[in-house]
């Protein structure tokens, strides 16, 4: 029956995109076939992923090789090879080293014979054979190709219209002689993470020496409020709001102490001091109160030799000289005179000068009392 009004396509024939007056088309695998995923794909309107999927599988399904064989302007029985279940197994390729395509350029220009090529590049003779004879007289355009894309000197564009291939098929020519040119690895930008934390780590130390309160310091450097506090509580063991009630100088002592050793895991020399101030009930005020500077040191008591030494008022020698007594056996009254602060005098002179200026206001706290006892 004649069906009038509507030409019948006819297969094998190219219909509106279809490309005509084609060279002949390598139909070995679908991989061959495919040049352009993007063109094919918008053809039968299915996505590009799927004409990857039968380029891995190495199969066409049944139900689009009519449409196929329409773009390609090849006749279905060119393509039946290439039906089949998409559940087939993957092509497998047989990978090359580069010094093959190399050792088979010597064989094409007559200057090493077959049986020498395989023994130098150690590949079957029949792999050998098979690139020569499917490049034929292209050879030498495949091999200074690849060594120019390799070496930079030409762009993937370039090297595609040289050969004839879309990009998919020069990767997988790349990939197959050996001159693949691997992932980009990406360059991770160097971590400022330690920094960062030595950063926070000085602020968390600074808010427990009284230089700045937690809000300061967070708002004036960026930092939230939540992570110097967790700093604080890493490197310190006070607690913030048991700190605001210490007198300054035991904080600065405090944050030195902390700094130079790290975190504490037992009592700092901040801690014993202040406690010996609580239990003797000293009178700690806000601001330092220092007796006047002598320029001799013979007619004053012990605590206040001391006082003079710890400040840098003069040091051990010149107070030793001044009384007239070995530096020993000075050395060795301050540190009787320090036994109840659980301190002795070398190892004080090992602390931070602010662990000096504490045991200095003790050591005034201690004279002023008893100065107050004498009088009344």
């Amino acid at each position: 029956m004649k069906i009038i009004g509507r030409k019948q396509p006819e297969i094998g024939k190219s219909r509106g995109r279809a490309v005509q007056d084609q060279p002949k088309r390598d139909l070995s695998s679908v991989r061959a076939l495919v040049r352009s995923v993007s063109a094919l794909a918008r053809y039968l309107k299915i996505s590009s992923g799927a004409i990857y999927q039968w380029i891995d599988v190495n199969r066409i399904p049944g139900r689009h090789i009519v449409r196929v064989a329409n773009f390609y302007n090849l006749e279905i029985t060119e393509l039946l090879p290439l039906t089949g279940s998409e559940l087939s197994r993957k092509v497998s390729i047989n990978l090359k080293p580069r010094s093959a395509l190399e050792t088979v350029m010597e064989v094409y220009q007559g200057k090493l014979s077959m049986v020498d090529a395989v023994r130098k590049c150690k590949q079957p003779e029949i792999s050998l054979k098979l690139i020569l004879s499917h490049w034929g007289d292209r050879l030498p355009t495949l091999y200074t190709t690849l060594e120019q894309l390799d070496q930079k000197r030409i762009t993937l564009d370039q090297a595609c219209a040289r050969l004839g291939v879309c990009k998919y098929t020069m990767h997988g020519i790349r990939r197959k002689y050996g001159y693949a040119p691997g992932r980009v690895q990406k360059t991770r930008k160097e971590s400022d993470l330690p920094q960062r934390k030595s950063i926070n780590r000085e602020l968390a130390l600074q808010c427990v020496s009284g230089k700045y309160s937690v809000r300061e310091a967070a708002k004036n450097h960026g930092v939230s409020e939540r992570t110097i506090f967790r700093y604080i509580e890493e490197i310190s063991p006070i607690k913030m709001m048991q700190l605001t009630h210490w007198p300054s100088v035991f904080r600065e002592a405090l944050a030195e102490e902390l700094r130079a050793k790290g975190t504490q895991n037992g009592e700092t020399y901040a801690e014993k001091l202040l406690k010996f101030v609580k239990n003797n009930r000293l009178t700690m005020g806000k601001e330092p109160k220092y007796p006047k500077t002598h320029e001799k040191w013979r007619n004053f008591p012990l605590k206040r030799l001391l006082v003079g030494v710890l400040l840098g008022e003069a040091t051990v020698v010149e107070i030793a000289e001044s009384r007239d007594v070995p530096v020993e056996i000075l050395t060795g009254l301050f540190s009787g005179d320090l036994h109840d602060l659980g301190i002795a005098f070398d190892e004080l002179e090992n602390l931070s000068f602010s662990h000096r200026q504490v045991v200095a206001k003790i050591l005034n706290a201690l004279m002023d009392r008893k100065r107050d006892w004498v009088e009344r």
